[in-house]
């Protein structure tokens, strides 16, 4: 019987991932294309949009020394390097699990491994997919009158908005392939507060255009439900929690 549970599961997952998840990663991509064209161009009226709002932002942040210093410290918080730190964590804990024993993942350590490469993956070479992005439309940082502060390279797209959105999309998926279900609404609630919070730092600090923002969000969503489509691993729903719950339970 849980040889033929194990199956009917697989083959669900299967399905979950290949369903809703490529037509979002293609649309995400379709998106960069469009503002990544608009950038390079450049199409005036979205320049003239970008630069409006980020001098305006600007202003507000450098007025306000206690607005400043909490754009930073969710900058610092939020950067890419601290989700390849803690994506190293999780997947060596996916890894281990993956061993057998009791609780989550102990019957299904094919399950858990995949899970655990997913992780390393999306996460760790997804950096090297923002700075490629970077590279090939290579546009210059914000030049505002009073910056809040100031990065390296070039700005589009922001780095930090990618990785936010890498890391909840991951954290949304392996929540999803563990329990069987869909994350509950306050978890998509605090991963929308942390990914809007991380785009206005960067634009409200200067070193971003909001276009930079969107694009990075866009190609962060693609990567990580591109993967996570590719490794087998839907965002589960409700109904699935029958036929998984056996499985990764413990």
């Amino acid at each position: 019987m849980r040889g033929a549970a194990r199956r009917v599961v697989r083959a669900g997952t299967r399905a979950g991932g290949r369903g809703w998840s490529w037509p979002a990663v293609a649309a995400g991509v379709f998106g960069v294309l469009l503002l990544a064209l608009a950038v390079r161009v450049p199409w005036a009226p979205w320049v003239r949009v970008d630069v409006d709002i980020t001098a305006t932002l600007v202003r507000v942040s450098a007025g306000d020394d206690a607005l400043a210093g909490a754009l930073r410290w969710v900058s610092v918080v939020c950067a890419p390097t601290v989700w390849r730190v803690l994506a190293v964590v999780a997947a060596a804990w996916l890894w281990w699990r993956a061993r057998g024993g009791r609780g989550v993942g102990a019957r299904d350590p094919d399950l858990m491994r995949r899970l655990a490469t997913f992780v390393l993956v999306t996460v760790e070479v997804g950096g090297l997919v923002a700075r490629l992005a970077k590279e090939v439309v290579r546009r210059s940082r914000p030049l505002v009158d009073d910056p809040v502060a100031s990065a390296a390279g070039f700005s589009f797209p922001s780095g930090h908005a990618f990785g936010v959105v890498v890391a909840a999309t991951v954290v949304l998926v392996v929540t999803g392939a563990l329990t069987g279900r869909t994350a509950r609404p306050v978890w998509w609630g605090i991963a929308a507060v942390v990914i809007a919070g991380t785009g206005f730092a960067r634009v409200g600090l200067g070193v971003h255009y909001l276009s930079d923002v969107v694009a990075g969000y866009l190609l962060g969503v693609a990567w990580a439900l591109g993967l996570a489509a590719w490794f087998r691993l839907p965002v589960a729903g409700s109904r699935d929690r029958a036929r998984s719950g056996s499985l990764v339970g413990g």
